[in-house]
């Protein structure tokens, strides 16, 4: 059967399996795609001679063509690659994700980038059927460039009030003020902020034009959530010191 093709320089495809096995296309398609279908003896000769002549089954490019879909989600940050290793908050959201697609069957894909440049060209070209953005920074550029791949997609802490964004995200000053309550109420008076930090590679005492120019509006909004809290118990929230950790 392999002298079929005999000095042809073309691949071997799923219509030389079907006529070397003497059976239709859709058969030899279905001991690919639906092998429960297809009586055993029929699907046992067409494997036989696709092993023989060296065919592994069809290219599945064709096959996410034909559905339109590719059974993946991409999820996208400004960060490099290392960010959904190397941090504590992605780490736990990569594990919620992974957990959501292990349950449906569905693939992730990491979409990352050092650069704007290679952001775009990534986003563009990742092969996913949607998408959630990790918009811890530069949140407004990732929602720009997944909308021009006309895609579903959902942005965790956003950054930025959107109507038109579908996004998830915890209210900072709202959970920072409860807790600074909960001091208060307490009766204590004398605080000391340890604060994540307000931009990469910052450790330290945290000047007021340090926190103005918070990178991670997250950390920002916490702070001012435990001062806002704390001046309505009349505690002089410019003596508070605040510590990058």
């Amino acid at each position: 059967m392999a002298s079929l093709l005999e000095g042809q320089a073309r691949p071997i495809r799923l219509a030389d399996i079907a006529k070397a096995a003497g059976v239709s296309h859709g058969t030899a398609s279905n001991v690919f795609s639906r092998p429960e279908i297809v009586r055993a003896e029929v699907r046992e000769r067409v494997k036989a001679v696709a092993e023989q002549m060296g065919y592994a089954g069809p290219d599945p490019k064709g096959r996410l063509l034909r559905a339109g879909k590719v059974n993946a989600i991409g999820v996208a940050t400004t960060e490099p690659l290392s960010y959904f290793f190397d941090d504590p908050f992605a780490r736990v959201m990569m594990a919620g994700i992974s957990e959501a697609c292990d349950a449906t069957g569905a693939g992730i894909a990491l979409v990352s980038a050092a650069n704007q440049e290679k952001l775009a060209w990534n986003i563009q070209s990742a092969l996913v059927d949607g998408f959630i953005l990790f918009c811890i920074e530069g949140g407004s550029r990732l929602v720009d460039l997944t909308r021009e791949r006309r895609l579903p997609f959902v942005a965790l802490e956003l950054g930025f009030q959107d109507e038109t964004v579908s996004a998830i995200g915890v209210d900072n000053v709202a959970g920072a003020r409860l807790a600074a309550r909960h001091l208060a109420e307490l009766g204590h008076r004398r605080f000391a902020v340890l604060s994540l930090a307000f931009a990469d590679n910052r450790t330290g005492f945290a000047t007021p034009d340090i926190v103005r120019g918070a990178v991670y509006t997250g950390t920002r909004d916490r702070l001012a959530g435990y001062f806002e809290e704390l001046a309505r118990f009349g505690v002089d929230t410019r003596k508070i010191p605040v510590y990058e950790t």
